[in-house]
């Protein structure tokens, strides 16, 4: 009879004491969950805004690859026109 009223003992002392941890590990986790919201919101922000940078930095490539082209032909333009003209032979007297 002892051991049956001291293994009631220990069970009821196991569930008062899960319990008050059980309120503890349920405020925790209702935190964990705000926080995994609030990060994965974060996340998807920041997977927006690398898809933006991306396509910006395309751009910027496409758009200096246009400008060098540019810069080559106006280069040539400007070597051929400063080439000096072949000069006329002089004649002799």
């Amino acid at each position: 009879m002892t051991k049956k009223i001291g293994l009631f003992g220990m069970v009821l002392a196991l569930l008062l004491f899960v319990s008050g941890c059980g309120q503890q590990l349920k405020q925790e986790n209702e935190q964990l969950k705000g926080q995994v919201a609030t990060l994965t919101e974060e996340g998807n922000g920041l997977k927006g805004q690398v898809a933006s940078l991306q396509k910006e930095a395309e751009d910027l490539k496409a758009q200096v690859e246009t400008l060098s082209a540019e810069r080559d032909a106006l280069k040539k333009e400007l070597e051929a026109k400063s080439k000096p003209a072949p000069k006329a032979k002089k004649k002799k007297r």
